[in-house]
């Protein structure tokens, strides 16, 4: 049993984790900006954000690996500056397959449904369907990179990103180099076998139904660019990671009329836009955040 256990855990690493000798199982955060004053206003507001993920690989032969898995971010926002604060979630789904085509190359498939709205009064109509496809080529355990696409429906219309993926990890494990282009990248560096120091990108996007006097008549659309250094801290034999991070944070959000769509959104292209802005809350803050991640460590792991 624990052979067979031990042979599972290594047909997981070449496909989620690149040449990464780890996965990260589970993970979670709650990030704060400094306040911020509306434009032309003296009120002023502060974004919180939350948000939890949960990866659970399921291993059917040595081609194929079950991908599963439920992400759930929340925003707390003063929207209007004459408003109560305004609460955004989005619950997203993966399933998919993860294969393995040959020595150097796989691939990763994904269904990734979500449901993002202000979750008042939720219906069908907060649910939204998307899909990846990504291609990935390890030339050897410490460099590879990868091509794919991504596209969901919004409460805009369709989207579309392509995605770049790279990474580079140095022989003696110290310096590392992960990219998700343009959705997230990381540099790091091992100070000691317990604490790492790095900084990251995270750019994300989403849209959200919005209630009003309970009526549904406009949404929500979000980007934000957070930049951040961390300090990293390893604790319970590496298990668990507490990340500390301090940086700046980009955020847009924009309210539309909930009948005005895009033709169709390709990274910052907009085609066919001819909606009607009603409000737009741009606020460049200060952001701190705590994260803590499970991580299953495969080096300590002989076959």
């Amino acid at each position: 049993m624990k052979r067979k256990i031990i042979q599972v855990l290594f047909l997981i690493l070449p496909f989620l984790c690149s040449a990464q000798e780890y996965i990260d199982l589970f993970s979670v955060n709650y990030g704060k900006s400094q306040k911020t004053t509306f434009e032309n206003s003296s009120v002023n507001t502060s974004i919180s954000t939350f948000q939890t993920n949960l990866t659970l690989p399921v291993v059917l032969n040595e081609k194929y690996i079950a991908v599963t898995g439920v992400n759930f971010s929340s925003y707390s926002l003063q929207l209007f500056p004459d408003s109560n604060n305004n609460h955004f979630y989005s619950t997203n789904l993966r399933a998919g397959l993860s294969v393995k085509h040959s020595e150097h190359w796989s691939g990763l498939y994904l269904f990734l449904p979500k449901v993002a709205s202000d979750y008042i009064n939720v219906s069908t109509e907060d649910i939204y369907l998307g899909g990846l496809a990504l291609l990935k080529y390890k030339r050897n355990e410490n460099f590879g990179y990868g091509l794919g696409l991504y596209g969901s429906s919004e409460a805009y219309g369709m989207s579309v990103v392509p995605i770049i993926t790279f990474y580079y990890h140095s022989p003696n494990k110290r310096f590392e180099i992960n990219a998700f282009m343009p959705n997230d990248a990381d540099i790091n560096y091992s100070l000691t076998d317990k604490t790492r120091i790095g900084v990251d990108f995270l750019g994300h996007g989403n849209s959200y139904k919005l209630t009003t006097d309970n009526v549904r008549s406009n949404y929500v659309e979000n980007n934000s660019i957070d930049f951040s250094s961390y300090v990293q801290r390893s604790v319970l034999d590496n298990k668990i990671l507490i990340r500390l991070k301090l940086g700046y944070s980009l955020n847009e959000f924009r309210v539309y009329p909930i009948d005005q769509k895009l033709d169709l959104q390709i990274l910052a292209l907009k085609f066919g836009d001819n909606r009607t802005r009603l409000f737009e809350d741009k606020s460049n803050t200060i952001l701190l955040k705590m994260e803590a991640i499970y991580r299953f460590d495969l080096s300590t792991i002989k076959k």
